[in-house]
């Protein structure tokens, strides 16, 4: 594992304007931003905990989406598979950094616990590690039409994707080519501390990452981030970027790190 890449998803203040909700129980659940053409899932399709998307909408007082809309609804973290898409610029970005098979995504995203009245948190939700790197929209069509799945960067009219392409996870998580038993992909069952990325107290967007994993890093930060406090293990997230690539190869830490989250709230 050369990479672990912390990647923003669900609604944030340009798409969806709200957090995703945490709810009362712990759980939590990514809402997928709105999407304007056709795509596999409208937000009355989406499932979670015994609610409907209509819930789950309401939850977070959503008012900028309509149950009927279409949503963009990836990664697609399902109990077989999990597949998550990127395109444009954000792939370019991944591409160059080289991430590759065995790399690690951490997903999160802006949530907020509504019944109680929560702080704004940057909030980890779930993981996929790359088994297969599928690129170019007549090959992600094919694996997608092979095993029978739907998923947005394989739907309908893709030629809007520009440098198109899908992660697929590995059956079971891997580190230096041992299999463990624990799913290469997932969600995390609920809230805790240990997944919460925004410093105690702070705006989301400023974040404090354990110094136990962390301190004495080399060259961590590849793209997009950068210290604030480096000697407390502050950092500032910010603009809207979606990838941000930090470099495991040199800093075999913070493997140890990601391995413990997905161990203990996976």
């Amino acid at each position: 594992m050369k990479r672990i890449i912390l990647s923003r998803k669900g609604f944030d203040s340009s798409a969806g304007g709200t957090a995703s909700p945490i709810f009362s129980d712990g759980k939590l659940f990514s809402i997928p931003i709105p999407q304007k053409f056709p795509s596999p899932t409208r937000y009355q399709d989406l499932k979670f905990n015994g609610m409907t998307g209509k819930d789950i909408l309401k939850e977070s007082s959503v008012k900028s989406v309509l149950p009927h809309n279409y949503c963009h609804y990836d990664p697609l973290l399902s109990e077989e598979i999990g597949i998550f898409g990127q395109a444009s610029s954000s792939q370019t970005e991944l591409k160059n950094n080289k991430v590759s098979s065995e790399d690690l995504f951490l997903f999160f995203g802006w949530f907020k616990q509504f019944t109680n009245k929560g702080k704004d948190l940057h909030h980890l939700f779930g993981w996929l590690q790359i088994e297969d790197i599928i690129e170019g929209n007549i090959k992600i069509k094919d694996f997608l039409d092979k095993f029978n799945i739907q998923h947005p960067h394989g739907y309908g009219d893709t030629s809007r994707y520009t440098n198109n392409t899908i992660y697929i996870s590995k059956k079971n998580l891997t580190l230096n080519q041992k299999s463990f038993p624990i799913s290469g992909h997932g969600l995390f069952k609920k809230t805790h501390k240990d997944l919460i990325l925004t410093e105690k107290g702070s705006s989301r967007s400023r974040w404090e990452l354990p110094k136990m994993y962390f301190l004495e890093s080399n060259n961590i930060f590849l793209n997009r981030l950068s210290w604030k406090d480096e000697s407390n293990c502050r950092v500032d997230c910010i603009g809207q970027g979606q990838e941000y690539i930090l470099n495991a190869e040199d800093n075999p830490k913070i493997v140890e790190w990601a391995v413990n989250l997905i161990k203990n709230h996976g």
